[in-house]
């Protein structure tokens, strides 16, 4: 017999759910890197994410005052990139790379598993800093950032890129 339900997780040794009891439902606020918070976090059971590996992943920011960021186009592989929640989610292929994801995203993938989602605070020197993204991310702007990986890509994670004509 229990009294509460934070004893029966305990007792069960669900310390995931036992941790999130205890916080009684407050974003769990860790630090990661300077100027990467982690809110929330539902860990996946899949293999962990690897660095120059690409995955299909979902994607969702958030501006500081709470409006969503709305994507004007789907970045990404043809055929593998959409959007959907009226453009406010990306669905694409993300190769795990410092140079190819901005570094809140970069170091927020870091430790996570296939099938999870974390939800993190991006501060603007690990997002877009004073360029911003013209018509959708205004300079200096701390994000919100959700991202779920949902699977390892079938691609090569060494796949050579098509290069322009002033390559």
């Amino acid at each position: 017999d229990y009294d509460t339900p934070l004893e029966m997780a305990r007792a069960a040794r669900l310390d995931e759910i036992a941790a999130l009891l205890e916080r009684r439902g407050a974003p769990e606020r860790r630090r990661l890197r300077g100027g990467l918070l982690l809110l929330s976090e539902v860990v996946g059971g899949g293999d962990l994410v690897r660095r120059q590996h690409a995955y299909h992943v979902r994607l969702r920011m958030w501006l500081a005052n709470g409006d969503p960021v709305r994507w004007p186009a789907a970045g990404g592989p043809v055929g593998v990139a959409r959007l959907e929640d009226n453009a406010q989610t990306l669905v694409t292929e993300l190769l795990v790379n410092r140079g190819r994801v901005m570094n809140g995203l970069f170091y927020g993938l870091d430790g996570m598993r296939v099938g999870g989602t974390r939800r993190l605070h991006v501060s603007p020197h690990l997002a877009y800093r004073e360029r911003g993204v013209p018509d959708v991310i205004p300079p200096n702007a701390a994000l919100t950032v959700e991202i779920t990986v949902l699977k390892a890509a079938e691609t090569s994670p060494a796949r050579p890129r098509s290069r322009g004509p002033d390559a």
